[in-house]
């Protein structure tokens, strides 16, 4: 039998309370009446109660479970130790760092308490967040500047916070709504830099002004332009893995975990070639192409150095990044097919394991020279063309 009872709430608000008492059963549940619709919750609170008496029936029916209240620190804590999110690690280490953040800041509050004024007031403080420089060999760790975090990267926490509240709503089952759907966090965020240089004008233009500012960031551009490799890739290569002899460069311990094998440009190697003859008189600790006078990693090449040429070059803006999206772009452009591209810019392959075969390298060697030629002098051909033709 279902029975209704009235209820007064502290603040005078008034709820229906549905009660069940039914072949041993006793299940209840509150219906909060909305304004002067007391008579509807009513008979919305009936109709729950028979249903459930329909359930029970039908032996279909089963006890909601009492879910732990969890706190948003607890509630990470779970949602990291069960692997998620299920990303490529470098992926699941920034979400990490941002759910940490926020575990810092509202960690202690129950997470079904949770509103978006609480987020409110965290996305307001992200906006207040410095910038950290990542330590070399210290992972996790960073030197704090004093530059504020962009509204894109503020907009990137509150996206990683949003996915793991959705995750508590639909897998957890321990909150019954994402508190961030329909709040409207989200900050304007600035004009984005430019993603890749379509103008055969730009590219010489940069090569050029690199080349007057330093020469081997010039080498590190060309190598971008040519050949479509990260920046970690660049800096880490040592003279041992740059083969001039057989014209291959060897990149080892990539970003995606493999290593690879492809052809050098001719371009690159003329330039390479008479770099080398150079770096023959310096005297190094190391077989790094990029050195500083001690003999160190060069990082500033790229990680300083660049930026400011760019900032006072005459075209837009373009990360060193971008140097890479603009050789996938100009492959693309080319019509070389995805396969090709991938095998030469390193991009994993869902169905390939392991590195390339020194047969997939020769593979690659015409493509690479046109696509080289192509970016360094408009030309589509993939005989030997020097940089001294344009690039002086």
């Amino acid at each position: 039998m279902v029975a209704t009872v009235d209820i007064v709430n502290k603040n005078g608000s008034i709820s229906i309370k549905a009660i069940v008492r039914y072949k041993g059963y006793f299940v209840t549940k509150t219906f909060p009446v909305k304004g002067s619709q007391k008579a509807t919750t009513e008979k919305k609170a009936k109709m729950w109660g028979l249903d459930i008496e329909a359930q029970i029936d039908n032996g279909t029916y089963r006890k909601e479970e009492k879910k732990p209240n969890f706190t948003v620190a607890q509630a990470i804590d779970r949602y990291i130790k069960d692997g998620n999110p299920k990303k490529s690690e470098d992926t699941r280490q920034r979400y990490i760092s941002a759910l940490n953040w926020f575990k810092k800041e509202i960690g202690s509050l129950p997470i079904k308490t949770l509103e978006r004024s609480d987020l409110k007031q965290c996305r307001d403080k992200l906006k207040k967040k410095h910038k950290e420089v990542p330590i070399k060999g210290k992972p996790g760790q960073g030197k704090v500047t004093e530059e504020f975090i962009s509204n894109s990267c503020v907009n990137r926490y509150l996206a990683y916070f949003s996915t793991f509240l959705t995750y508590c709503v639909d897998e957890y089952e321990i909150i019954k709504t994402n508190p961030m759907i329909g709040a409207k966090l989200k900050l304007k965020e600035n004009e984005p830099r430019k993603r890749w240089l379509k103008e055969l004008e730009e590219r010489q233009s940069l090569l050029l002004a690199c080349k007057n500012a330093d020469y081997e960031l010039y080498l590190c551009v060309l190598f971008a332009l040519t050949t479509g490799a990260r920046k970690s890739e660049i800096l880490n290569l040592t003279w041992k893995n740059t083969d001039l002899e057989n014209k291959a460069i060897y990149y080892l311990e990539t970003k995606n975990g493999e290593d690879r094998t492809v052809p050098m440009p001719e371009i690159l190697y003329e330039e390479l070639k008479a770099f080398k003859e150079q770096s023959k008189v310096r005297h190094i600790k190391n077989d790094y192409l990029f050195t500083t006078p001690e003999g160190n990693q060069r990082f500033i090449l790229i990680d300083k150095l660049y930026p400011e040429v760019v900032k006072s070059w005459n075209y837009e803006k373009i990360t060193f990044h971008g140097l890479r999206h603009t050789y996938i772009s100009i492959a693309s452009l080319l019509g070389f097919n995805t396969s090709i591209v991938k095998k030469i810019v390193g991009h994993k392959f869902d169905s390939v394991t392991g590195g390339y075969t020194h047969a997939d390298c020769e593979s690659l060697r015409t493509p690479m020279n046109e696509i080289a030629n192509f970016m360094i002098f408009g030309v589509k051909t993939s005989e030997n063309i020097t940089t001294k033709q344009v690039i002086n």
